[in-house]
């Protein structure tokens, strides 16, 4: 008889979880990368966007992007070239989730003469109803406050279909 109650609950559980109008969490991974613009690229940044939706209304909106990558500053210490000296910038890679003309959230990692590794996540909160793309662009700054900053092209990454 308990046997009965309990295959009754599971085959109960797993026709709520096979019904059409129920959606589910899904991560679409995308790569992505941007630079600093200059000739030796001295500043870049890549990995992968993974958007995740909300998996509670539909179309299924993105709510959250998990960022995993590196940001990159040269000359590192194992560069193999030496073409490009050290120029007494830090590289700074700046991420910003946008939904429609609204930046949702921004995340912004460094490197200085290094490589790091990083993985955050852009939204996921609940004041995030959607994230439609992702703009990434790699600036680099002055260790002291002479000369002037400058940024590379900010690439944009759009949200990948739903359907």
């Amino acid at each position: 008889m308990k046997s009965n109650r309990l295959l009754a609950g599971l085959a109960a559980a797993l026709a709520i979880l096979a019904s059409p109008g129920t959606a589910h969490a899904a991560t679409i991974v995308r790569p992505f990368a941007a630079d600093s613009g200059d000739a030796c690229r001295y500043g870049s940044t890549s990995g992968t966007l993974g958007w995740r939706n909300g998996a509670t209304t539909s179309p299924l909106p993105f709510i959250a992007v998990d960022v995993r990558g590196q940001v990159t500053d040269r000359p590192t210490p194992d560069d193999p070239s030496t073409a490009c000296r050290d120029d007494g910038y830090f590289s700074v890679a700046i991420f910003t989730a946008y939904a429609g003309s609204v930046a949702v959230d921004r995340e912004t990692r460094t490197a200085n003469n290094a490589s790091a590794s990083f993985l955050f996540t852009l939204g996921g909160t609940s004041t995030t109803t959607s994230i439609d793309r992702v703009v990434v662009q790699v600036c680099r700054h002055p260790l002291v406050t002479l000369p002037p900053s400058y940024c590379g092209k900010a690439v944009t990454y759009l949200a990948p279909p739903t359907a």
